[in-house]
């Protein structure tokens, strides 16, 4: 059975000082799995028993309902449930679900067995446990709903209940966004910080068009009530050289997960510190908001 290795940093933070045998590891077991080859794997759901350790190949009536987004950790950094788009498969819109890590068998693939790591990722449910699979709502999405009452952990289907993204390409400053990817300030969101609102204490409006791309790479982007958002890694340029978009990784667990998302140049508002160093950049959007858009091609 493959035992899946995730970067915990949160949780050495609750504990007593380590020995730097306790703190570090040298190198990466075998048949450990890094969080970031997880992230993006398929996951196939078979109504029959999967109570072998490895099958060749993708077998008949597994079905590939989706593919892992993201992961999530308790505070004690052990994994609790991962994040999987569903729904194309079952003809309705695409939309998240949370699945308890106890209900997922990891399956070797006997086709490739000099490949260690080449294995699926398999749960026991049929198409009605997955059609009535409850959305994965996240805890700020919870407190504003008043009829989500249960606890998040508690959407994601365990072994009790159940008895993608487009192809990439580089994204370089003479390349343009798809305008159907590309978040705009249209009015549509409300926020803390507006254009034309006052910057908070010690910090000074910017104009856009005295900001070149190598600013803005790096820079880190808030929402309303200072939520940190994310951070801006690539810029796109007009054929003079101005900035004209830029691409902002969202979310993500240190570096894991993040989704690189498009946004115009007015969407942004930026300020920057009375000493010059640092520079910020202000948009009227939620973290979930900037989640929903479509991912960047990058």
């Amino acid at each position: 059975m493959k035992n899946l290795m995730l970067g915990t940093a949160m949780a050495l933070a609750f504990g007593t000082v380590a020995s730097a045998q306790d703190l570090f590891r040298a190198e990466m077991d075998p048949v450990a799995i890094a969080a970031s080859d997880f992230i993006g794997m398929r996951v196939y759901a078979a109504e029959a028993a999967v109570d072998a350790e490895e099958y060749a190949g993708v077998q008949d009536g597994w079905e590939d309902i989706g593919e892992i987004n993201d992961v999530i950790l308790t505070r004690d950094g052990a994994v609790d449930s991962v994040l999987v788009d569903i729904g194309g498969f079952l003809g309705m819109g695409e939309r998240q679900v949370a699945l308890g890590m106890e209900s997922i068998r990891f399956v070797s693939d006997s086709a490739t067995a000099d490949a260690a790591n080449d294995f699926f990722v398999v749960i026991n449910a049929d198409r009605s446990v997955l059609e009535g699979a409850p959305d994965y709502m996240r805890t700020g999405e919870m407190s504003a709903d008043p009829a989500a009452t249960e606890p998040a952990t508690e959407t994601a289907i365990t072994d009790a209940a159940t008895a993608d993204d487009p192809a990439t390409t580089p994204v370089t400053e003479d390349a343009a966004i798809d305008q159907g990817q590309v978040a705009a300030t249209d009015g549509a969101t409300d926020g803390a910080v507006v254009d034309g609102a006052a910057p908070m204490e010690g910090y000074a409006s910017v104009d856009v068009a005295g900001i070149t791309g190598d600013q803005l790479r790096g820079v880190r982007v808030y929402g309303p009530n200072e939520e940190d958002l994310g951070e801006i890694s690539e810029v796109v340029l007009t054929e003079a050289g101005a900035p004209n978009q830029v691409i902002v990784d969202v979310g993500g667990f240190l570096g894991i997960g993040e989704k690189p998302v498009a946004l115009d140049m007015t969407a942004l508002q930026l300020v920057q510190s009375s000493d010059g160093g640092d520079l910020r950049a202000y948009v009227r959007m939620t973290q979930e908001e900037l989640e929903s858009l479509p991912k960047a091609e990058m």
